[in-house]
């Protein structure tokens, strides 16, 4: 069936190990690669969870590449771009399948790191697709100087270079309307949202002890960490009877060490490999993503969410962007208004007090996550967009 498909999946993401971003590619290439489809992945630069892993290799049936490992703003950047640029376009080179249906699919869509790897691509005849997860007019976070450029390097980029684009792919409505508007009507945008696996099945049966509140995830200004800390150091002072446990990473994380280190309920986990994070979000009590209500954070959709609802476990989260388009509030999830500390508070004190109430929500939210996250329905959604290119 997709014998005469071949996709290189390209992006600055972790792979074969890394977070969200890893995962959506990682469960389109699941799918396809059922289908015989051929597929590849071109990672761009390092990562911090990728940092020590393999440059080249072979991970469930996808042959990988990663380059640009060695660019430094020092001495050594001329000879270092010119290996990346090489190696980036020999691969695509190397990668083309005469006769086939070749896919190049951009997560992120137009950057200064890929390009020129998109300008090749077209001349060797690949099909184009941006995977649009965000909208980075709105970041908030402090950049450095070279973050402040590239930023602005990705607004003229997008700006000139989406009419290369043969597809988008994005993951929320507020995208869907945003690109709706700058594509030509020719170019097909289709709506894939996150994705998660459920497993109900192998949650662990409820520990004796504090209830565990999970985040995961990274530590951006979007996420709300100040706002959780907040909440949960007024319900800990309170009721007790509870701790907060915070796993991921981010440049951001030291931050927030100094206040972990003064409480002994809150217990900071670090970065966690995929199976070890799962079990650990398997035995949560109850799971936060309490995201700001900032136009960044409501343009892309918290992927999280998704794993969070596929434990069965009860999830708070803010009502920003589509998360009310897939949930209702009190059935599927306790839905609170972003940024909102009060409103976290009330919704762990109630978890707090209600356990088996928030039990039939959390089993609720796992249903919801079955019908509208379903990994193998995406992958048919990207496999439908490529047939029509």
């Amino acid at each position: 069936m997709g014998n005469d498909i071949n996709v290189v999946f390209m992006g600055k993401f972790g792979y074969p190990s890394g977070m969200a971003s890893t995962k959506r590619i990682q469960h389109f290439l699941d799918y396809l690669n059922v289908l015989s489809t051929t597929t590849r992945v071109l990672q761009l630069r390092s990562t911090d969870e990728g940092a020590d892993e393999e440059q080249a290799g072979s991970y469930l049936g996808t042959e990988y590449r990663r380059i640009g490992a060695d660019l430094k703003l020092d001495r050594s950047l001329v000879p270092a771009l010119y290996r990346y640029l090489k190696e980036g376009v020999d691969s695509l080179k190397r990668w083309r399948i005469p006769g086939g249906r070749n896919v190049l699919y951009s997560y992120g869509g137009v950057t200064l790191e890929n390009v020129l790897f998109i300008l090749a691509a077209k001349r060797l005849g690949y099909l184009v697709i941006f995977d649009i997860v965000e909208d980075n007019t709105f970041i908030e976070d402090k950049l450095s100087l070279p973050g402040k450029i590239r930023w602005l390097a990705g607004e003229v980029l997008d700006r000139f270079f989406l009419g290369l684009a043969d597809g988008v792919v994005v993951i929320s409505n507020y995208l869907r309307g945003l690109y709706g508007k700058k594509l030509a009507a020719s170019v097909p945008l289709c709506l894939i949202p996150i994705s998660a696996r459920c497993a109900v099945e192998n949650r662990p049966g409820r520990e004796p002890g504090p209830m565990r509140i999970v985040y995961a995830g990274s530590f951006a200004k979007k996420d709300g960490i100040d706002q959780l800390l907040d909440a949960f150091e007024t319900v800990q002072q309170k009721k007790g009877n509870c701790t907060l446990m915070l796993c991921g990473t981010g440049a951001s994380v030291k931050l927030y060490q100094p206040r972990i280190a003064a409480n002994p309920a809150i217990q900071y986990i670090g970065y966690l490999d995929d199976s070890a994070f799962y079990r650990f979000l398997l035995g949560a009590d109850v799971l936060c993503v309490t995201r700001t209500g900032s136009t960044y954070a409501n343009a892309g959709f918290p992927f999280k969410l998704g794993e969070y609802l596929a434990t069965g476990n009860p999830v708070i989260v803010s009502d920003v962007g589509d998360v009310r388009r897939y949930l209702s509030h009190m059935e599927d999830a306790i839905i609170v208004e972003p940024g909102n500390v009060s409103a976290i508070a009330g919704a762990l004190e109630y978890c707090l007090d209600h356990p088996e109430t928030v039990a039939k929500i959390g089993l609720s939210g796992a249903d919801k996550c079955k019908r509208y996250f379903n990994p193998a329905a995406n992958g048919s959604l990207l496999l439908q967009l490529i047939r029509k290119l």
